[in-house]
């Protein structure tokens, strides 16, 4: 999602976690290294803007939590202050912070740290699917309970955990460049993609980040498919670098996927392994690319030295990451499904995915996320929403400032438009979510996209199709 544009200074010196104080503790990534330190033994606390489930489970798990930011939420004897890209420097408990002398060390400091001191470490990395293949990884090694750090919540199980086996699994964010100082023994690069414009100038700028990421790794997992990270393992050969494993559905890879086939919204992955042997799990998540991202972590899994039944136990019992085409539920014969999909390239995979799981019509909700992302993008995202049977568009969701103005969905409906697409808009959320219940029909799927509240809409048609009157059978 979009960032602010920030520059993160580095903390040379060491971390006292045993009493951190978290800024923006709610946060995707924010409250998975606060869960990660609670369960560690570190007295952990934070405040956020607003009252959410993830405040509420961190209290559950013992930390002390605060909704807004005042000065008089930082503890006298936190040992450290740690913040996120989305906190700006004018935050009262930072200033407080640096008055009182307590060091103020960004979540990636912390993390590195984590990373560092492991006997054993991943990053997964990559522009989309770093959510998805970390819940999968950390499922596929959980014979060796690892503990893991995850930018979202695995169906059944919290974002992060502290385990006993010496081994951390962790997401390695690449939107505010910071992908680049984790030193982990096995580092995955997914794909590489120009994304984050708020952040980066091109693609060969977020490959710079990436590259720091990959040479810092004893050993490489990357996408034999996706061209951005071709470009990547082509960048490595320049210069000797760590021991590099493809995975893909090419000839070449190390790690081939041989097949994917569909049942429901379950996928049957055939990988053949570097001795080639073959082996086949099942994915309860639908998705070429979801097959993909399972194939990465059964690659790194083999290269951490798990045996392949462990990693196809560990696979098939993975139930998915909430909000990654998970099922908002179902009535009247209409499924509706929400994502997370916010990049021009998510959205082509999930609407391909969701062409795949109906024989109906497709409906797409989309909320674009921030006002340069949609500056930059909208277009394309009109080019891959007109995949889609209906498109309706949300306001765009903003969560930092932006210089640009007169920013609008009007570029993507046009777009959609342009393509034969049929793209709607609506006054307030009571007229979209109407919209959409009068549109959707017995065997259609709506999709819910974007990283903002778009979900809500998802769950306020399907009560709105449990209210409507059943229309009475002809004399």
């Amino acid at each position: 999602m979009e960032t602010r544009n920030v520059i993160v200074p580095v903390h040379d010196g060491p971390l006292d976690l045993s009493r951190p104080h978290f800024v923006g503790i709610g946060g995707a990534g924010m409250s998975a290294v606060a869960r990660l330190l609670l369960e560690s033994g570190s007295r952990v606390s934070g405040s956020d803007t607003s009252d959410t489930a993830a405040l509420r489970a961190l209290e559950d798990t013992g930390a002390r939590v605060f909704v807004g930011h005042t000065a008089a939420n930082l503890p006298a004897d936190a040992t450290i202050l740690v913040w996120s890209s989305a906190v700006t420097p004018s935050n009262p408990e930072v200033a407080a912070a640096r008055r009182s002398g307590i060091p103020v060390v960004h979540r990636s400091d912390v993390l590195a740290h984590l990373i560092a001191s492991a006997e054993q470490s991943v990053a997964v990395a990559g522009t989309h699917g770093k959510t998805m293949t970390t819940g999968i990884l950390s499922a596929a090694l959980g014979h060796l309970d690892p503990s893991y750090a995850i930018g979202g919540t695995p169906v059944g199980r919290p974002n992060a955990h502290h385990g006993t086996g010496g081994l951390l699994i962790a997401e390695a964010d690449e939107s505010d460049r910071t992908a680049g100082r984790y030193h982990p023994r096995v580092a995955i690069v997914l794909n590489v993609d120009d994304d984050h414009p708020e952040q980066y100038v091109d693609l060969n700028d977020v490959l710079d980040t990436i590259e720091r990421l990959a040479r810092n790794s004893s050993i490489l997992v990357v996408s034999a498919d996706d061209h951005g990270a071709r470009l990547l393992a082509e960048r490595l050969q320049l210069a000797p670098g760590p021991r590099v494993v493809t995975v893909g559905e090419s000839r070449d890879a190390d790690v081939r996927v041989m097949r994917v086939l569909w049942d429901g919204e379950a996928s049957h992955v055939t990988v053949q392994d570097t001795d080639g042997a073959w082996y086949q799990f099942i994915l309860a998540v639908p998705g070429r690319h979801n097959a993909m991202n399972a194939a990465a972590a059964f690659a790194a899994g083999r290269t951490l030295g798990a045996e392949p039944a462990d990693l196809v136990d560990g696979i098939n019992a993975f139930q998915g990451v909430q909000r990654r085409l998970t099922t908002t539920g179902r009535h009247g014969g209409v499924t509706v499904l929400d994502s997370y999909a916010h990049h021009p390239s998510e959205i082509a995979a999930d609407l391909t995915t969701a062409r795949m799981l109906t024989e109906g019509r497709v409906i797409a909700v989309f909320e674009p996320t921030g006002w340069t992302r949609t500056a930059a993008l909208g277009e394309e995202m009109g080019r891959r929403l007109a995949a889609a049977d209906e498109v309706v568009l949300l306001d765009v969701h903003a969560t930092v400032e932006s210089p640009l103005t007169g920013v609008s969905t009007a570029p993507i409906a046009a777009k959609v438009a342009e393509l034969g697409g049929r793209a709607h808009t609506a006054g307030d959320d009571r007229e979209i979510e109407d919209l959409v219940a009068e549109m959707a029909g017995p065997g259609d799927l709506v999709v819910t996209m974007g990283t903002g509240t778009a979900s809500r809409v998802g769950r306020a048609v399907l009560l709105r199709l449990a209210d409507a009157p059943v229309a009475a059978p002809a004399a």
